[in-house]
């Protein structure tokens, strides 16, 4: 018997929620729920929860979230998955409001490609070329793991920090912090350079301490010698090119600007 009301709760919620994406879709316009995995990656529960929290999200904000899970992109567009990305986007009508903004997450299972779309002027001013570097970092480990709940998890939950942080005026941007940090180093090291070669100057018209360079240049001497004082030696670091480990990569067009690569 309890097993029975838990199924038909179950189904309840399920219904409950399917009913709410598509009266959220209907007003908007987009023709897809925040969630569509026709890839078939995540449970009928997993999908429930992640379209509970996308939908939140979106509602809140006023910028779409999606996650979009297909077999193969090159069924959408051949010339590569962020073009196949934008392509549904469109296609789709997806995004909230009047500019459609939004934010679209693509995975292609079919050689592991992903790519993430942002569309509209709020979504790319809390999502600037920048945020969307540091947000792929955010799933791609679970990706690359095959934790798919747990990497659609985590990039529900850093777009509504995301957005959180540009509605309240302080959008996700690069610290300034090491830039002041490397002006001010090398001012220090362009100082150092310059008064050790006004140094170096002085220290050539310094007292001498042998009569030898004061002499008449006619005068004869019986003994000559060398006198070794001091050597210089410089040194230059070998710079030793760095990878930077990943094959992700930043795009454009669509009418907005994303990225993508392989998880």
């Amino acid at each position: 018997m309890k097993k029975r009301i838990c199924r038909l709760l179950l189904a309840f919620l399920l219904v409950l929620v399917f009913c709410v994406s598509m009266a959220a879709a209907e007003q908007t316009g987009a023709q897809l729920s925040c969630v569509t995995d026709t890839a078939g990656l995540l449970s009928e529960s997993e999908k429930m929860l992640l379209e509970r929290m996308a939908e939140s999200v979106s509602q809140k904000y006023g910028v779409g979230v999606y996650i979009v899970t297909v077999e193969d992109y090159r069924d959408f567009h051949s010339e590569g998955v962020y073009k196949a990305t934008y392509t549904i986007y469109h296609q789709y009508t997806m995004g909230v409001g009047p500019n459609r903004d939004g934010i679209m997450l693509l995975l292609s299972m079919a050689d592991r490609d992903w790519a993430m779309f942002c569309y509209g002027s709020h979504c790319e001013y809390a999502f600037n070329s920048y945020g969307q570097e540091k947000l792929e970092k955010v799933f791609l480990d679970n990706f690359g793991e095959d934790d798919w709940y747990g990497g659609f998890e985590d990039y529900v939950k850093e777009c509504r920090v995301y957005l959180e942080k540009a509605a309240n005026g302080k959008p996700v941007r690069a610290s300034l912090f090491f830039p002041m940090l490397v002006v001010i180093g090398l001012s220090l090291l362009a100082a150092i350079a310059i008064v050790a070669v006004i140094w170096q100057k002085m220290d050539n018209v310094s007292e001498k301490t042998t009569a030898n360079a004061y002499v008449a240049a006619g005068l004869r001497l019986t003994e000559q010698t060398d006198r070794f004082t001091h050597k210089t030696t410089s040194s230059r670091k070998i710079e030793r090119s760095s990878s930077s480990g990943g094959s992700s990569r930043s795009e454009s067009g669509g009418g907005g600007s994303g990225r993508s690569g392989k998880f």
